[in-house]
Parts: structure tokens; C-alpha cells; sequence
């Protein structure tokens, strides 16, 4: 999609950094395993005869590959052998549609002779502990009753959570339900629910007791640029600051319009995983501003709990509340939070989705264009309007200087 923003009215391009992969993945996560950070390596922590668990929430096969045989690498110093380590797969909260990957995932894993296995949220959970704001904290059971808890995961930016990290593939990755509405829940109503979502998590993944982690930093093509290992809060605050330099961005002031991408496929395969972005866009634009979301979205709507949450209560946020407080869902959170955010921007969408879909959404506008949404813009807000644009929404963290 090609918008013809006038130079005049082009307040910034707001992107991350670019970071290069390494050249040799597998040697970085090696060497990250063998230095690890404030903590033994696995070779010295695991003991002839251990169960180990390793949590994984990282969907990419071959980053998935790398991780695993380094870490089996890594126990075979201590005499244990492939099928003593058991890869909890976790669950991808805001992807129903993640079981076909998680199937891939297995037979991927599987020939290098650990075992697999798919988490169920809903499946047997045992209780682990309770945080500072209240929430009760409900862990896969095996994975809680294995020896040594390895957690590993991707750092990388989410409008919902801040940063995706290693302790994500635990809570909410291998907890319960129950345990990640109350996580959810409490951010439903804030304007920006990232930092409470994200201290919520790392509070309540120290309940699990992880031996060891391992935090992979990949750019935004999903190439590693870093691998850091070791103590999972010390190493995640490690791993962070090296994320704060690529994906955190200072911008003066808020534009007039922002035109925004979650970053193309497969951030917006769905109508449902595109919308995330909008939390950063409202970040950024001005009171009364205008959003133009541009988001292919080849498999529509997507979620089908998101689907139904707009279509049941439409823009009766109060009712909503309400339902996801009895029943929560992830699908019915995102599209509590899309419709929170039509109130708070005027949001035009450019999508290949056929513009009756958006129908029973009322106060959204559809383009085909993305000039189209421009001339409609500038409309609203005039012809000096500043205007702001994120290439990649779902892979920077925008930050308005103050004063």
C-alpha cells in the first residue's frame, strides 16, 4: 500500500532501529548458555537422573531447533540423554488459530528425541502461588513437578505486554484460564494496559521457580540478534536493555493522523491480530485525531471470540466488561480493546476485506486505498494536519517526551 503524504504534512516515520541477525545463530545460543548471566550453566545446575522441562513460546521451527539441541548439548555433559528433557509448547493466548503450527512444531522436535508436548489451558493445573495484587497463580502441572524448569522465549516487542520475554512462555504460556483473566482483567480499562499486563507477568512467572532461561532478541524479519541466558529475572534485565535501544522510540509531540501497519504477514493475517497495533497508535495521535489502519487481513475477522464479541454487544462496552469478567477470552479482550479505542480516536481501516464485514461496526470507515483514507483524513482534521506514520506497528514502543 502506497499513501501520497505531502512533505509538508509528514510529521516523522516512527521505526525501530535496524539490527542485524548474527551471522551463526547456533554459536550464539551456545555461547550465551555457556556464559549465562548470574547463574550456573545448565551442565553445573542439571544432576544425573534430573526431569527437565524446558517451556518454549517461540513458533518458529528453526529458532525452535536451535534452542532445543543447545540445550541438549548442554545435558549431555551431565549424562542425560534426549528423551530425560520434555518441550512444553506454550499456548499462543492471542492466536486460536495456533494449533496447526503447534502440530508442525512436534513433528520438527520430535526426531531429535525429546517429547513434546501442546499445553491446555484448560487442562490439569496445579497452584503455585499468589502475587502482591492478588492473582493466584496456576501452572501446568508437569511442568511444575519437573526437577529443572527451563523457560525460553523471544524478546521482542507486543503492544498488550510490552516485551514478549522467556517468562511469557510460562504465565500466561503454561498456566490456567483462570490465572490469565485475572493477569488481563485488570488492565481492561486502562489507556496504556502494557506496563501493568507486563508486571503482573514477571511477578507472577517467579512463582513457577525457573532453574534457567534463555532470552532470544530477534529483529523485526525474526532474525536473532541476541542470545542472553541465565538467572530469568537478571538475564531478561539484560536482554531488555539491549531491546530499549533498538525498538524504544522518543518522539516531541502527537500528529493530527497516524497511519499505521501492524507490519504486514503474518501480523495482519486477521482483522483480530491487526488491531493490536492500535494501542500504539493511540499512544501517539491527538485528541479527536485520526487512526488509519491499513491491514490486509486475507483470513477476515480471524478469532472467533473476537468475531462474536463485536457482533453480540457491538459498541456496548459496559456489557462486554461484564461477560469477559464471567467468561474471559482472549478474542474477547483484543475486541474489547478495539472498541475502547474507537472512542478515543476517529479509525479508518484500508483492507482487503469486503466492507460489509464492517457492518455491524458502526462509526468505522473502510477504504479500499490508502490515499483514499488520506484525502479523508486530511478532511477531518484540515490540510495542516501533521501526520505520523509506523511501518511496523507491533515492533516499536513509542514514548512522548515530557515537557
Amino acid at each position: 500500500m502506497c499513501a501520497r503524504i505531502p512533505t509538508e504534512s509528514l510529521k516523522g516515520i516512527i521505526e525501530a532501529d535496524e539490527a542485524a541477525g548474527v551471522e551463526n545463530p547456533l554459536d550464539e545460543i551456545k555461547e550465551s548458555l555457556k556464559n549465562p548471566v548470574s547463574a550456573e550453566s545448565l551442565a553445573e545446575i542439571v544432576k544425573p537422573g534430573s526431569r527437565v522441562a524446558l517451556a518454549l513460546n517461540i513458533f518458529d521451527p528453526v529458532i525452535d531447533k536451535l534452542i532445543v539441541s543447545s540445550v541438549l548439548e548442554e545435558l549431555a555433559q551431565s549424562g542425560l540423554k534426549a528423551d530425560d528433557l520434555t518441550v512444553f509448547l506454550s499456548h499462543e493466548i492471542f492466536n486460536s488459530g495456533g494449533g496447526n503450527l503447534a502440530n508442525q512444531l512436534i513433528d520438527e522436535l520430535s526426531p531429535l528425541g525429546v517429547n513434546v508436548v501442546l499445553h491446555d489451558i484448560s487442562g490439569e493445573n496445579v497452584y503455585v502461588g499468589e502475587t502482591s495484587a492478588g492473582i493466584k497463580v496456576y501452572l501446568n502441572r508437569f511442568f511444575a513437578e519437573s526437577e529443572v524448569k527451563i523457560a525460553a522465549g523471544t524478546v521482542k516487542p507486543d503492544p498488550y505486554i510490552l516485551y514478549e520475554w522467556s517468562g511469557c512462555s510460562v504465565i500466561p504460556g503454561l498456566s490456567n484460564l483462570e490465572t490469565a483473566k485475572q493477569i488481563f482483567i485488570h488492565a481492561l480499562n486502562l489507556d496504556f494496559p502494557s506496563d501493568l499486563i507486563y508486571e503482573s507477568i514477571a511477578e507472577a512467572s517467579q512463582k513457577a521457580g525457573i532453574d534457567f532461561s534463555i532470552n532470544i532478541l530477534v529483529n523485526r524479519n525474526g532474525e536473532i540478534v541476541k542470545s542472553v541466558a541465565g538467572d530469568m529475572d537478571k538475564a531478561f534485565s539484560e536482554a531488555s536493555k539491549i531491546a530499549d535501544k533498538i525498538y524504544r522510540v522518543p518522539i516531541e509531540s502527537g500528529a493530527d493522523i497516524v497511519f499505521i501497519s501492524s507490519g504486514g504477514a503474518p501480523f495482519d493475517a486477521s482483522f483480530s491480530k491487526a488491531c493490536r497495533c492500535l494501542e500504539n497508535a493511540l499512544k501517539t495521535v491527538r485528541r479527536r485525531g485520526v487512526i488509519v489502519l491499513v491491514a490486509e487481513c486475507p483470513e477476515g475477522y480471524g478469532d472467533l471470540d473476537f468475531y462474536e464479541s463485536l457482533s453480540r454487544f457491538r459498541n456496548d462496552l459496559n456489557s462486554l466488561g461484564k461477560s469477559l469478567r464471567r467468561r474471559f477470552t482472549f478474542g474477547g479482550f483484543v475486541a474489547y480493546r478495539f472498541l475502547r479505542a474507537l472512542r478515543k480516536a476517529n479509525i479508518a481501516v484500508v483492507s482487503a476485506m469486503p466492507e460489509y464485514y464492517f457492518s455491524e461496526i458502526s462509526s468505522l470507515k473502510i477504504f479500499r486505498t490508502a490515499n483514499e483514507a488520506l484525502n479523508y483524513a486530511l478532511e477531518e482534521r484540515g490540510k495542516k494536519a501533521k501526520i505520523s506514520v509506523f511501518p511496523h506497528g507491533n515492533f516499536v514502543i513509542p514514548e512522548i517526551k515530557k515537557g
